[in-house]
């Protein structure tokens, strides 16, 4: 699974490493390609790329973002594509561009969450910061980190879950989520559910739907596993990440 706080620029330049196995061939560069693709810096990291080869990909470059998460990048005309991240090679580093939109894009659909559409427990104190948690009460690693709620906000920290039935959203644990939104105080019956303990409520419509909008919000995110947390900053990560590295981790978010 993937944890939170991966360093991305750092796994992009060793990949780019491995361009400097070799002497620049005019040949191969064919005497036309731009300066700057000759001698490269990546990273503080000089590297001599063995060929440089015009492709037929023709500017301006678009984003396309599907339905699923997925991201790549094409020309106008939709022939040719790339798949993978896009990282602005800057002064300062490497910058993954694609991963930055990714971020931004969870922030902005997280916060047009609506009300009753998450379980929330609020920050005790003054607040330092928010994290999202997709989650599902039959999740033993989700209730493991559920027994840590009172440390997360006794440390400042607001907990948001989003209901994520990873059986799919007719499955049992999405009915049992549906029980705990429809709840008077969801927080006590989420705390309740983790517990094992029998809810006695019958769900109604706007419950339902907002166990299927969670999962749906899920699957556009790209979760396969819960618990995944969004971070302050909009990074996402998959698995348990006990409360005091989660603490450190949402002090460290750059917001």
């Amino acid at each position: 699974m993937k944890k939170l706080s991966i360093g991305l620029a750092v796994a992009a330049a060793s990949m780019f490493s491995s361009l400097a196995c070799a002497d620049t061939d005019d040949v191969g560069l064919n005497g036309s390609s731009p300066e700057a693709l000759k001698d490269l810096t990546i990273n503080g990291q000089e590297v001599t790329p063995e060929s440089v080869r015009r492709v037929k990909l023709e500017g301006p470059i678009y984003e396309v973002r599907l339905r699923n998460g997925d991201t790549f990048y094409s020309d106008a005309q939709g022939r040719y594509m790339v798949v993978g991240n896009l990282y602005d090679n800057s002064p300062d580093g490497l910058i993954d561009v694609t991963e930055q939109n990714n971020r931004q894009k969870r922030l902005d659909q997280l916060n047009a969450l609506p009300a009753g559409e998450t379980v929330d427990y609020p920050a005790q104190g003054e607040e330092i910061g928010q994290i999202t948690v997709f989650t599902d009460t039959t999740c033993p690693y989700c209730k493991k980190l559920h027994q840590e709620i009172d440390q997360l906000t006794q440390a400042g920290v607001t907990v948001r879950y989003v209901p994520f039935p990873r059986a799919g959203s007719n499955s049992s644990s999405a009915h049992q989520l549906s029980r705990v939104m429809c709840s008077k105080k969801p927080e006590d019956a989420m705390t309740k559910a983790f517990a094992g303990q029998r809810l006695d409520i019958t769900p109604v419509d706007s419950c339902d739907d907002a166990v299927h909008k969670g999962f749906q919000l899920g699957q556009r995110f790209g979760v396969q596993g819960t618990p995944s947390i969004v971070l302050p900053d909009g990074e996402m990560g998959e698995g348990y990440v006990p409360s005091q590295e989660l603490i450190q981790a949402i002090k460290r978010s750059d917001v």
